[in-house]
């Protein structure tokens, strides 16, 4: 299988490595194009891959194509590509909706992704966008692609806005309560990097703790909340104050955002 990229910045650098790591893709048979011949000569330096002249080029030395260029140049792009019928595009591309890819590619020929930030720790949570027309086949190997940077699911493009909420901006939202628990322990006297460790593998363990438990994360604060203790002391003060309904409104922002962003890209 030969896999191309149109594009070759952080997050396509990421799922490549995350392929050649898995042993999913050899290096001579990854292939990709770039804005520019200073940038192409220096990955292909950096990484011992083919870098090509043309986005054409690419196509035509693929059977699976990550387009992972900026929204505003897909248009661009896109429209001067001729796409072989077997050819599978996989959009990475934020906020270029399906309706849009299917003005230049067959629909039975792209699916919409969207991985996160953590694709560069091989954690990320993806999301591929169902297309009833795309083949079952062409889906699982997406879902093999994506399954080298983490976890994927398949979800509706109508959901797509929650799931960006819920995984492709919650980690700045993960990363300011890392934050915020450090910096307080550094009220007490422990140095910030060490309170930063702690914290991060507090919430690295705890975030596997609710994928592989049976029961809820509300029952799981129960295994930890002690009769009288320190911890049900915390859980009921952040009850007792907006935290729930700020998080609430926060995701709410973000959906609403989306939306917002949805509806000007149709004007």
């Amino acid at each position: 299988m030969n896999i191309g990229f149109i594009g070759f910045g952080n997050m396509a650098k990421s799922i490549a490595e995350g392929l050649i790591t898995q042993k999913i893709l050899e290096k001579e048979n990854l292939v990709f194009s770039t804005r520019s011949q200073e940038s192409r000569l220096a990955i292909e330096k950096e990484w011992q891959i083919t870098g090509v002249e043309s986005n054409q080029q690419v196509l035509d030395h693929s059977d699976i194509v990550l387009l992972a260029v900026k929204p505003y140049q897909v248009d661009r792009v896109l429209k001067d590509l001729s796409i072989p019928q077997n050819v599978l595009i996989l959009s990475i591309v934020a906020g270029y909706r399906s309706e849009q890819l299917a003005h230049y590619v067959p629909a039975e020929q792209f699916i919409r992704t969207m991985p996160n930030l953590n694709a560069q720790v091989n954690a990320s949570m993806t999301a591929l966008v169902d297309n009833e027309h795309v083949s079952l086949k062409d889906m699982e190997k997406a879902q093999t692609i994506f399954s080298a940077i983490g976890e994927v699911v398949v979800i509706p493009e109508d959901q797509l806005g929650i799931f960006i909420a819920l995984a492709g901006s919650s980690p700045a939202l993960v990363f300011l309560f890392i934050d915020v628990l450090s910096r307080t322990a550094v009220k007490y006297g422990m140095s910030k990097e060490q309170a930063t460790k702690i914290t991060a593998q507090a919430v690295l363990g705890s975030g596997k703790t609710v994928k592989e438990a049976e029961e809820s994360p509300y029952n799981l604060i129960d295994e930890v909340s002690s009769p009288g203790g320190i911890t049900v002391e915390a859980v009921l003060n952040l009850l007792a104050s907006d935290f729930s309904s700020s998080l609430i409104e926060a995701v709410d922002k973000m959906v609403d955002k989306n939306d917002s962003m949805s509806k000007k890209a149709d004007e």
